[in-house]
């Protein structure tokens, strides 16, 4: 099975049940994740690349911020909260990726990793950017 295969079968729903929470609410962890595979379910048809990757997660994780904001303003909230450091910090992650700091350009990185098995993130080249997390305290 090739790693394309593996990742869409990760389902991608732009918003039900398991995302929303109960009633209104956004679990916002599952929520951004979806877009976020989304993102690297697009790349893989491109490249292999792990920078390049990031790239797409994090286009795609833009888009699912953008729908976040979308449904606050229709009346859904964030489980735990969404404060306004919150959306500040989100603001200011709305950038190109080539804009980014080393540090946020390797966070991207690193929920690749989380997406990936083992095997897929090795055989990507994945631990290339083991250190760098380490440098950087990246790992969640």
């Amino acid at each position: 099975m090739s790693l394309v295969t593996t990742v869409m079968k990760i389902s991608l729903k732009t918003i039900d049940r398991k995302t929303v929470g109960n009633g209104n609410e956004i679990n916002w962890g599952k929520f951004s994740t979806l877009y976020s595979v989304q993102g690297l379910k697009d790349g893989l048809k491109v490249t292999t690349d792990l920078n390049e990757l990031a790239e797409f997660v994090h286009n795609s994780w833009i888009v699912g911020v953008n729908h976040l904001w979308e449904l606050l303003e229709n009346g859904y909230t964030v489980k735990g909260g969404y404060t306004k450091a919150k959306r500040l910090s989100h603001v200011a992650m709305c950038t190109p990726y080539e804009w980014l700091t080393r540090e946020d350009q390797l966070k991207d990185i690193y929920t690749i990793k989380d997406i990936l098995n083992k095997k897929d993130w090795v055989k990507l080249g994945g631990n290339f950017y083991e250190k760098d997390f380490i440098k950087y305290n990246i790992g969640w």
